[in-house]
């Protein structure tokens, strides 16, 4: 096997497991949430329920937040911004339901 047919193998393997960590999620919340804790723990392992607010912005703060993205676009469109550098990635598509 190629070291691009492995990558592309364990890429979908991520997948799958990623598909099958999402469909346990809801339950694994009730077990670690159900005794009030927040918490799960043995001698391999703690598995704690975690919060982080979402925040719902005024409109003030949106608009301006449209206007330097749209500020952003402009800029690299013009010129003015430059290149500082390039994040590296590989991407995959898989051309089947594998």
């Amino acid at each position: 096997m190629t070291p691009i047919e492995k990558y592309v193998s364990l890429k979908r393997e991520i997948g799958r497991l990623q598909d099958e960590m999402d469909a346990l999620k809801d339950e694994v919340f009730k077990a670690v949430d159900g005794d009030g804790g927040g918490k799960v723990e043995n001698d391999a392992f703690v598995v704690s329920s975690q919060k982080r607010p979402k925040y719902k912005f005024s409109n003030a703060y949106d608009t301006k937040n449209d206007e330097l993205k749209a500020l952003k676009k402009e800029e690299i469109a013009n010129g003015t911004a430059t290149i500082d550098g390039y994040s590296e990635y590989v991407t995959v598509k898989f051309r089947d339901d594998k």
